[in-house]
């Protein structure tokens, strides 16, 4: 199915400033609060188009309750998930739209208090949660940290608010995968644009592709057969020395190009996941030395062509991929959107190849900014959930296309083959659950960046030596989950 255009929600401009990365600087410390702007005009959510997805919620009155949402200035955080006025960018507009129509649907208001850097704004939820006050219903906060605000019993189950429809394509697989022993503290769904904008993707160069003759294979992914060795096969031959010194450096052209972020990426999208779930729904090591062995070889000879060395840990070679440099890279969304956006030669999107035959369906791994509701709000989280589930839905809806045709410059209508790849990478997005629990264990930090550790010679005594003490922190953190409320 094509999905349609967002056109008839666009409005004047295009995003003119790129939003802020999941590992980049934070800013100064700034409170504010921002509130609904009721002088806008409100559009109903239209329901006519046939792929519009319904949320099924009832109407219901609400009687001007507000919904109070806690963020830090990490990142510009707020920009993913706030608009407080229309300036004319596309995104920020078509958020505030989103708001506009669910506040007017239930008479609510949704209000964003913007107060304190990492390690700051997860205290100020939690002294608030401790002195028994619903001071801000939703902490939205940076996504280790909100793991840990979670165990902290910051809180309430989600799994326990009917409003809310886990099933609807707008809750991405982190609400599944993040639900231990059947309980969600905290999760991410399209509420934010986080998600989208943190997740990592492939970018190909289509003018060097056409240069060497390359097929971009569109076809193999929409059969389910583009693979990991396919993605190797097309950086073969591409690797040139510019520069002509006999050696291959910064200034020369690589098959492929990413950093330490985007190893972790490629890891777990070939099936290197370190945690899973067992089949009573807690955590668990996954015991799959051998298939991390074969990951690491497959992404040893991906590196035969390309290289990783250069730029910064979340900048991806993107700066040697906007020079043409670069057949592939795999980058963050936010990351391409900003830096590629006036490149002089045409590129698209892929999804991460599946590793082999024996991968059911594509992976789409990336870093997201996590969210849970206060475990104060328990009598409002009927409520709360409605505005969650009618926000999500909308943007799922009429913000996403508008992301993406504004990533690639032009209407999703008018570009089936990017239409398709926007599809299958939107239905593939998660976060990797090693990664989601690494801020509380560096060993198991380790483990989700073995790229950067060892080698597939050394993968298996590197697992091996590692084994029995992560086991001993997931058993510590399926504990905690059973004794939180």
């Amino acid at each position: 199915m094509k999905l349609r255009s967002a056109s008839i929600f666009l409005l004047a401009s295009m995003l003119a400033a790129s939003l802020a990365a999941c590992a980049g600087e934070g800013g100064g410390e700034v409170q504010t609060t921002v509130p609904t702007d009721s002088t806008a005009p409100v559009t109903e959510a239209v329901t006519a188009d046939p792929d519009y997805v319904p949320d099924g919620l009832p109407g219901q009155d609400f009687g001007g309750e507000e919904v109070r949402i806690l963020t830090t200035t990490w990142y510009d955080a707020q920009k993913y998930i706030y608009a407080a006025e229309t300036t004319g960018e596309i995104v920020n507009d078509m958020l505030f739209q989103s708001r506009s129509v669910v506040e007017n649907r239930f008479n609510v208001s949704v209000a964003l208090t913007v107060d304190g850097e990492l390690g700051v704004t997860n205290m100020l939820f939690h002294n608030a949660v401790l002195a028994g006050e619903t001071v801000y219903d939703i902490l939205y906060h940076h996504d280790l940290q909100t793991i840990q605000s979670a165990l902290n019993g910051d809180f309430l189950n989600m799994r326990e608010i009917e409003s809310i429809d886990f099933a609807k394509p707008w809750w991405t697989k982190t609400s599944e995968d993040f639900t231990i022993a059947d309980r969600l503290y905290c999760t991410s769904s399209h509420l934010s644009l986080a998600g989208v904008y943190l997740n990592y993707i492939l970018a190909i160069n289509k003018d060097l592709a056409a240069a060497y003759d390359l097929t971009i294979p569109y076809d193999d992914v929409r059969a389910g057969t583009w693979y990991a060795d396919d993605l190797i096969a097309m950086c073969r031959e591409i690797p040139q020395d510019l520069n002509g010194d006999g050696k291959m450096g910064e200034e020369d052209q690589y098959g492929f190009l990413s950093s330490y972020y985007g190893n972790m990426g490629m890891q777990s999208n070939f099936g290197g996941a370190v945690i899973g779930k067992d089949t009573d729904g807690n955590l668990t090591v996954l015991d799959n030395t051998d298939r991390m062995v074969s990951v690491l070889e497959k992404i040893e000879q991906l590196y035969e062509y390309g290289t990783d060395a250069y730029g910064a840990d979340n900048e991806y070679g993107m700066p040697m991929f906007v020079q043409g440099q670069g057949l592939f890279s795999m980058t963050e969304s936010r990351v391409l959107m900003d830096q590629a956006r006036d490149t002089d030669f045409a590129w698209g999107v892929l999804p991460f190849p599946k590793y082999d035959e024996s991968q059911k369906e594509y992976q789409s791994s990336g870093c997201d900014i996590y969210w849970g509701i206060a475990l104060t709000a328990d009598e409002r989280k009927e409520m709360i959930g409605t505005v969650i589930e009618a926000l999500s839905c909308e943007n799922y809806n009429h913000v996403l296309p508008a992301v993406w045709e504004m990533m690639l410059g032009t209407k999703l209508s008018d570009a089936p083959d990017d239409s398709d790849m926007f599809a299958v990478i939107r239905d593939a997005q998660y976060v990797d659950l090693g990664y989601a629990f690494s801020g509380q264990s560096s060993m198991l930090t380790q483990m989700v960046f073995l790229v950067e550790n060892t080698t597939s010679g050394k993968v298996a005594s590197y697992m091996d030596s590692r084994m029995k003490g992560l086991s001993n922190f997931v058993n510590k953190i399926n504990e905690a989950y059973t004794e939180l409320p």
